[in-house]
C-alpha cells in the first residue's frame, strides 16, 4: 500500500467519523450542535448585494438541472471515448450516491429546513453538498487519471474544487440548510466517492498487479 493510499483511507475514515458525529447530533439534538450551527450561520450569513447575488447564482450549480446537464455531457464524452469504466464510476456516484442514498437518508432523518427562500424536501444531509462533491469530485478524479500535468489540468482542478467548497457555503448563506447539513453532505459524499473509486478503479488495478506478480 502506497503512502497516497494510506492517506486516502485515513481521510475516508475521518470523513466517516465526522458524518457519524453529525448524524448522532441531529438525532439526539444536543446543545453543542445547535451552537455549532448558530456560530457558522452567523459567520456565513453576512448579507450584501454582491454576496447575495453571487451565492444565489452559484448555488444553482448544485441543483438537479445542473447536475443532470453536466452528467449527460460528460457521459456522452466518456461513451465517445469508450471509457466505460469511467462512465460506470460517474453513474454510480450520481445516480446511486447523490440520488438514491441522499433521498433515503433525508426521509429517514426528516430534519426540517431553515427557510429563507422556498425549498422543498428535508434538510439533512444537504443534497447540493453531496451532489457537488460526488459530481465535481468524480471529474477531478477522472482528470487526474487521464490528463497530463499542465495549465489546463491545474485550472480545471482548481475550478472544480472551488465549486465543491462554495456550493455548500451557498446553501447556508441562502438559509436552506444548516452548517451541519452541508458538513454531513460533504463528508458522506467524500466517503461514497472514494468507496466507488476503490471498487471501480483501485481494486481492479491491485488485482491486476497481483495477477501479474504470479505469472
Amino acid at each position: 500500500m502506497t503512502i497516497q493510499q494510506k492517506k486516502q483511507r485515513l481521510s475516508t475514515l475521518l470523513a466517516t467519523i465526522l458524518f457519524g458525529i453529525m448524524t448522532f447530533g441531529i438525532l439526539m439534538s444536543p446543545n453543542w450542535l445547535r451552537q455549532f450551527d448558530i456560530f457558522f450561520q452567523q459567520l456565513i450569513q453576512h448579507r450584501g448585494t454582491f454576496t447575495t447575488l453571487f451565492f444565489t447564482h452559484i448555488t444553482q450549480a448544485g441543483n438537479i438541472t445542473a447536475i443532470i446537464v453536466v452528467s449527460v455531457i460528460v457521459s456522452i464524452f466518456l461513451i465517445y471515448k469508450h471509457y466505460y469504466r469511467e462512465l460506470l464510476f460517474l453513474s454510480v456516484n450520481i445516480v446511486l450516491s447523490a440520488g438514491i442514498i441522499t433521498q433515503l437518508l433525508k426521509h429517514a432523518i426528516t430534519r426540517v429546513r431553515p427557510q429563507l427562500i422556498q425549498e422543498s424536501g428535508y434538510s439533512f444531509p444537504s443534497g447540493h453538498s453531496m451532489a457537488a462533491i460526488l459530481l465535481y469530485g468524480s471529474l477531478i478524479i477522472l482528470i487526474n487519471y487521464h490528463l497530463k500535468q499542465g495549465l489546463f489540468k491545474t485550472a480545471s482542478v482548481i475550478i472544480l474544487t472551488s465549486l465543491i467548497i462554495i456550493i455548500p457555503i451557498s446553501r447556508v448563506y441562502v438559509n436552506v440548510h444548516y452548517p451541519s447539513d452541508v458538513l454531513a453532505g460533504l463528508s458522506l459524499g467524500y466517503v461514497l466517492l472514494f468507496i466507488s473509486k476503490y471498487f471501480i478503479f483501485d481494486l481492479k488495478s491491485a488485482t491486476g498487479v497481483l495477477h501479474d506478480s504470479h505469472k
